[in-house]
């Protein structure tokens, strides 16, 4: 068995664990106490599912924000030989994640997901469908290769994407401490921006964004408050998604 990591607490939340909280594969969460910082950890297998463990993983990350603490989610698939291991693990990047885990206190994560309309999905699908009906198998990957092909001839997607956030942008101007976003046009026309926001003004983000009016083409989705995830690099390699401290 390893440890796996899920996030990091402040000290304050060492009782705060809620009894019976599981993760991954049902394995009972505890705390581990780390100078002072709390880690929350179980047991697991080695390699667990990939798609119900990251599921089960934010559970135990969303749990450890309803305490009232903003954790420091750890990236899925931190695990560690034992708890020694992991105990080591987090001690020698302890000062950079104190110091994170202090500057994201008060606040939550809120994404902005952007992407092209159902109606436009449908509008870009039409002069294909000859086709489709002769290889259906082939159609969700032949509309991505459409969208992909249109996206490097033109640029219409990323200036659609460009010119709905850009407004997002500037209705919640000021209830923003912090900005991530998140794209792959190679793979889905969509683009994600996420924002470090004070829990207390999470209503005022929320009423902000929605007074915004999409396109017929391309609408957005308000996620959130979540754990910041995009807000836990302690490095300028770390990327978003989550702490990362195990190899």
């Amino acid at each position: 068995m390893s440890t796996h990591l899920y996030c990091i607490l402040p000290p304050t939340s060492l009782a705060a664990l809620p009894s019976g909280l599981t993760g991954i594969d049902g394995a009972a969460v505890r705390a581990l106490d780390v100078d002072d910082l709390v880690a929350w950890v179980s047991d697991v297998e080695p390699r667990p599912s990939m798609l119900s463990g990251v599921r089960e993983h934010d559970n135990v990350v969303e749990a450890a924000l309803a305490t009232g603490a903003t954790p420091v989610p750890a990236r899925f698939g931190q695990q560690f030989a034992d708890d020694d291991a992991c105990v080591a693990g987090i001690a020698r990047q302890a000062k950079p994640v104190a110091s994170l885990l202090a500057a994201v206190q008060g606040f939550v994560e809120m994404t902005l997901i952007l992407a092209p309309s159902t109606k436009r999905m449908v509008s870009e699908l039409v002069p294909l469908l000859p086709d489709m009906v002769e290889d259906e198998p082939g159609v969700g990957r032949r509309y991505l290769e459409t969208l992909r092909a249109r996206e490097t001839a033109t640029g219409a997607v990323r200036q659609a994407l460009d010119a709905l956030g850009k407004r997002l942008s500037e209705a919640v101007d000021g209830l923003v401490r912090s900005v991530s976003v998140q794209e792959n046009l190679a793979k889905m026309p969509f683009r994600a921006i996420s924002h470090l926001v004070e829990r207390e003004l999470v209503d005022r983000y929320r009423d902000a964004a929605r007074a915004v009016h999409p396109t017929s083409d391309y609408r957005f989705l308000i996620v959130g408050p979540r754990a910041p995830y995009s807000f836990s690099a302690i490095s300028s390699t770390g990327g978003a998604h989550g702490l990362r401290l195990a190899d």
